[in-house]
């Protein structure tokens, strides 16, 4: 499952454009018989937003999927909050 991002709406900002992210390494994985995306270490995903206000709390939530090489973990999701001055 891919990694993705909702943002909750908000009349204090707008999103410009979509979530962008790194070149993921791509391989094809025994375990599973099929090519398998995925970030080694760390990855950055980028959104812009437009805010209409001065003081704006950004919220949504982060779906993602773990995996090893031998099994993934379901699907999980975070809801996050990051204020911005």
């Amino acid at each position: 499952m891919k990694t993705t991002f909702t943002f909750a709406e908000s009349p204090a900002y707008s999103l410009s454009g979509t979530t962008t992210e790194p070149k993921a390494v791509t391989r094809y994985e025994k375990a599973f018989s099929m090519n398998v995306s995925y970030f080694e270490h760390v990855v950055v995903f980028r959104q812009k937003i437009r805010f209409k206000a001065g003081e704006v709390s950004v919220r949504g939530t982060l779906e993602y999927m773990t995996c090893n090489d031998q099994k993934c973990l379901p699907p999980d999701d975070i809801d996050f909050t990051i204020p911005v001055n």
